[in-house]
């Protein structure tokens, strides 16, 4: 059984509010009363009503002045407020509207006019909230679909492999904990985890050659792979969508090195965004642990071993500390992961197809 619908009723005559609540309390209305304006507030703040019916002329706080306070807080904004007069003056019906009522009645009311005016506008609320509801879910339907592509194409992006789309999931999960271990808001952090899976995205300006080599890259290959941070981040371009400004960043940004000694801008330290020095750090190790078509993969020592050899030089040493700290808990990622990869085909294939293969998989 639907749950009874809850109506504050506000009058400082006490035989008003006795009437007003068995003509609700007789339609099966729950009811609560106040006497004055601030024990309206004062209930409202703690009780989540259905509906309140508010009269204007109250000694001190009037029902207007009650009204303009319940509207311009978020927990009672949303609640349907029919004033109560007994006058109807154009003017102070006018003011009543202009602070939020929905709707008045004259004193003396007939019951039936009363009950028609509180069921149209109870109704009418329920009917906001579901469509609320459903923009809400649609909302957050497209933003699924906006990360799933992002990730799709983040492995695109990687190599056109299924390993590589493999590397990009990995990567945001070791972000994410990273982000978090950081002390970053978990909105930020989910974020974040989202925007790493496009750190690669420049490579899609660089030749198939390059990305496929199985060998070492010579100088030349090398100074053309290095082009792929500024194309990520030319690609993304200015935009005002916070998840794509911070992938932005992590592009353009996550070569860089603490030292200075890296790239395409040689930033140092702080001048390196906190997303792409937490970024680097998820890239490199999660790169090092995994084989690749050039290079094996690593042992944890020998990952371990990296990370502090290069703690302050290539790494922020903050970051590098909080990996070492926590390395159970990447590990964890690590050995999950790697039962995914060993399970995933090896084979390289066409855009089209790695887009099917992932549609299916994600």
């Amino acid at each position: 059984m639907q749950p009874e619908q809850t109506i504050l009723v506000v009058d400082d005559v006490p035989d008003n509010i006795k009437l007003i609540s068995a003509v609700l309390q007789d339609a099966g209305y729950r009811t609560m009363s106040a006497h004055d304006g601030q024990s309206a507030l004062d209930l409202a703040a703690t009780h989540p009503f259905d509906m309140i019916m508010l009269d204007i002329m109250m000694p001190g706080m009037s029902g207007l002045e009650t009204c303009r306070h319940l509207k311009v807080d978020p927990q009672t904004a949303s609640i349907p407020v029919i004033f109560l007069t007994a006058g109807d003056a154009k003017e102070l019906l006018a003011k009543a509207y202009r602070v939020g009522a929905v709707d008045y009645i004259q004193k003396p009311f007939f019951k039936e006019e009363l009950l028609a005016r509180v069921k149209l506008h109870l109704q009418l609320q329920d009917y906001q909230r579901n469509l609320e509801a459903k923009v809400e879910q649609s909302t957050r339907d497209i933003a699924q679909t906006q990360v799933h592509l992002m990730y799709m194409l983040g492995g695109v992006a990687e190599g056109h492999s299924i390993e590589t789309h493999l590397h990009v999931k990995r990567v945001a999960e070791f972000t994410y904990l990273l982000a978090t271990l950081y002390g970053m808001e978990e909105s930020e952090a989910r974020m974040l985890k989202d925007a790493s899976s496009l750190h690669d995205l420049g490579k899609l300006g660089i030749s198939d050659k390059i990305l496929h080599k199985e060998e070492r890259l010579d100088g030349r290959e090398l100074k053309e792979m290095r082009k792929h941070a500024h194309l990520g981040a030319k690609m993304l371009g200015s935009t005002e969508l916070p998840l794509l400004r911070m992938a932005s960043i992590v592009c353009k940004q996550h070569h860089e090195k603490y030292d200075g000694s890296g790239y395409p801008e040689k930033l140092s330290g702080d001048q390196i965004h906190i997303y792409a020095r937490i970024v680097a750090i998820a890239d490199v190790f999660d790169a090092l642990l995994f084989p690749r078509a050039y290079k094996r993969a690593w042992s944890i020592d020998e990952v371990v071993r990296y990370l502090h050899d290069n703690r302050g030089s290539h790494f922020d040493p903050q970051l590098v500390d909080l990996v070492l700290e926590h390395l159970d808990r990447f590990l964890a990622i690590y050995d999950q992961e790697r039962r995914i990869q060993a399970a995933a085909p090896k084979a390289k294939m066409g855009i089209f197809t790695l887009f099917k293969r992932l549609l299916g998989a994600s």
